[in-house]
């Protein structure tokens, strides 16, 4: 189907969800990486990555960085675009606290070629407590 052409908007909304539970401090693509969004077959443009602390039990999580990464369009050779530090926090599930997140807002929309890949990926994991639930802002074409 052709995407929309004048002027370009996307057809319908691509949200990418996913959760990390496992520390990578590589920045060369290498190392556990987690699948955020695919992109559609007319391409996906993404505005920012969110990341939210989702742990279960009351704990404070790490002072970590965490990586996007984005492939080429056979889905391989990752490479890093973007990083942002997120700060330690209190446990969400306790009363009056908030958890850990940060918001990653790229300075122009990423616009993914048919059969790229975001990936993301974070430097600790100390436990439970470092569990984040990620979610791209993101539209395919």
């Amino acid at each position: 189907m052709a995407a929309n052409t004048t002027p370009i908007f996307i057809k319908q909304g691509n949200v990418g969800l996913a959760r990390i539970a496992a520390a990578n401090t590589a920045s060369d693509g290498s190392g556990t990486l987690v699948n955020l969004v695919t992109s559609a077959v007319d391409g996906t443009r993404i505005d920012g990555v969110r990341f939210r602390n989702s742990q279960a039990t009351a704990a404070t999580s790490s002072l970590m960085v965490h990586k996007i990464f984005l492939t080429d369009t056979t889905g391989a050779n990752p490479r890093l675009i973007g990083e942002i530090q997120t700060p330690a926090g209190a446990n969400r599930v306790t009363a009056g606290n908030i958890g850990a997140s940060s918001i990653y807002t790229f300075d122009q929309p990423l616009i993914l070629l048919s059969g790229q890949i975001l990936k993301v990926s974070q430097s600790i994991y100390a436990g439970v407590q470092d569990q984040f639930d990620i979610q791209a802002f993101a539209g395919d074409y």
